[in-house]
């Protein structure tokens, strides 16, 4: 005792007169270390519990497994039809391309109906345009009634409409405004997508109407394309109607009636009709009558617009107006990158020649050829090609080197074997096929479309109609073109289109 209390009190410890109770000090270490063994204890044996737990939830398992294998053995035959009928697992992407590069209705709806996926997406492409027409009794479906419907949900998908106001009695005329067309106007707002209109046939009232709906809706600038066809008065009226439309970026004009000519002579100065929207940058004309509108529209736009033009179809411009188009060319040539011209027979083509107006046009990027008047014969009898398009090679030769799509659109004469019960002497004859295949000497043309001369050509297009009497046709003159011109075809840059 005294040795213990000599330790606890001892002047060499340095905390001498704070006593120290050392046995209190053993109690508490030795109550901690048995807290925490019955901590591992406790943890040990939950561990023990899980994972007797998890052995068991195994057993299961495996015997669910056993189980289903057992049933497809006993059911081998439908395990195959139902991973026949699921097919391959596409990604959604795929199934979205195919969707919208189809065109026939019936297959849309049946699409639409298989997941709420693809009913987005078929609505894009079967709501994509509406017409709305002036005689209901020539539409098969009315869409008033359905667009009037509470329940109706199109109005998203909805990016062009077309409004036709022709009575179609011979007569031409427009029809009489109405409340035809202004039930109509009160559902514009609910087209929150819309960007392109087609107007035809269609007073200046309805005209004003409608641009009137546009505007007071603010969607008058939405309008990026605009097809229109009315009884404009003079050209002021016109210029007005489409300056309205501020956004629009292509204008297709036309004057299609047999009481269009109220423009004999342009007797006001175009210098003060006020000016074209500046983001127009492609026109297309549609005027068979060949009267001064067409023309007149040109010289507004060399004399007043303020941008640049990269596309224009002129229709019969060129031959009809050559001036104004060459007026045309002269303004807005050097940004011009696409064009479409009409040819008719070997007159055209070599008028076309004479003109050179692809010279005046150094960026021209895609050219498309449209030629009339059977210029090539293919006979069902002999699968026989007849060209009547000598020039076609002196054609493509004024094409600049900057070209990268050419199109060539073409109207055969493919002859009925219906029409002929002497189809057996339609045989091939010694000789024949030098004849057949015209004066064009092919091979030399494939080699300039595939040699230096067209550095950028990526695309050459044969465009043909469908031939309903005898569709096995169609793959006979695809073939026509690839053993006609086999560099283009190697070079992938050949195809053909069947336009039903």
């Amino acid at each position: 005792m005294q040795g213990a209390r000599y330790l606890a009190y001892s002047p060499q410890i340095p905390d001498q007169g704070r006593p120290i109770v050392v046995h209190q000090t053993f109690q508490l270490l030795a109550l901690q270390q048995l807290r925490q063994q019955g901590t591992l204890n406790d943890v040990y044996a939950l561990v023990k519990s899980m994972e007797g737990r998890m052995a068991t939830q195994e057993i299961k398992l495996q015997t669910q497994e056993q189980e289903i294998q057992a049933l497809k053995k006993d059911n081998a035959a439908l395990w195959q039809e139902i991973r026949r009928l699921k097919g391959p697992r596409f990604p959604f992407e795929i199934f979205s391309s195919i969707i919208l590069s189809t065109r026939d209705t019936k297959t849309l709806a049946m699409f639409s109906l298989v997941s709420r996926g693809w009913m987005s997406v078929t609505r894009r492409v079967l709501f994509k345009r509406i017409r709305h027409d002036a005689m209901f009794w020539m539409v098969k479906i009315e869409p008033l009634p359905i667009l009037q419907n509470v329940h109706c949900t199109v109005f998203p998908y909805v990016r062009t409409i077309a409004i036709n106001g022709s009575l179609d009695d011979g007569s031409g005329e427009p029809a009489y405004p109405g409340p035809w067309l202004d039930d109509f106007l009160e559902l514009i707002p609910k087209f929150a997508a819309l960007r392109i209109l087609e107007l035809y046939a269609l007073g200046k009232y309805d005209v004003n109407a409608i641009q009137r709906s546009l505007i007071s809706h603010s969607m008058v600038n939405n309008i990026t394309e605009l097809s229109i066809d009315s009884d404009w008065d003079t050209m002021s009226e016109f210029a007005a109607s489409i300056s309205q439309f501020t956004a629009l970026e292509k204008l297709t004009p036309s004057l299609d009636g047999p009481t269009r000519e109220v423009w004999p002579e342009i007797s006001e100065s175009l210098q003060s009709l006020i000016v074209p929207p500046s983001s127009i940058r492609a026109l297309s004309f549609w005027d068979p009558y060949n009267g001064p509108f067409s023309p007149t529209v040109l010289r507004w736009f060399v004399d007043r617009h303020s941008g640049t033009i990269d596309s224009i179809h002129p229709h019969h411009l060129p031959f009809e107006h050559p001036v104004e188009f060459r007026q045309f060319l002269t303004r807005f040539g050097p940004t011009l990158s696409e064009i479409n011209f009409s040819i008719s027979g070997r007159e055209g083509a070599e008028e076309f020649l004479r003109s050179d107006y692809c010279a005046a046009m150094p960026q021209l990027k895609s050219l498309q050829l449209d030629f009339w008047q059977h210029t090539f014969s293919y006979s069902y009898f002999d699968k026989s090609f007849l060209s009547n398009i000598e020039l076609l090679p002196k054609l493509l030769a004024l094409v600049p080197p900057s070209i990268e799509e050419l199109i060539l659109s073409m109207e055969p004469n493919v002859l009925n074997p219906r029409k002929t019960a002497t189809s057996q002497q339609h045989t091939l004859s010694p000789g024949a096929t030098q004849h057949r295949l015209g004066t064009i000497n092919w091979s030399r043309l494939d080699q300039s479309l595939t040699g230096s001369r067209c550095p950028s050509l990526r695309t050459l297009k044969l465009v043909m109609p469908h031939c309903y009497y005898a569709e096995e046709i169609d793959k006979e003159m695809e073939q026509m073109w690839a053993n006609l011109l086999p560099l283009c075809a190697g070079r992938g840059i050949l195809e053909t289109e069947i336009r039903l």
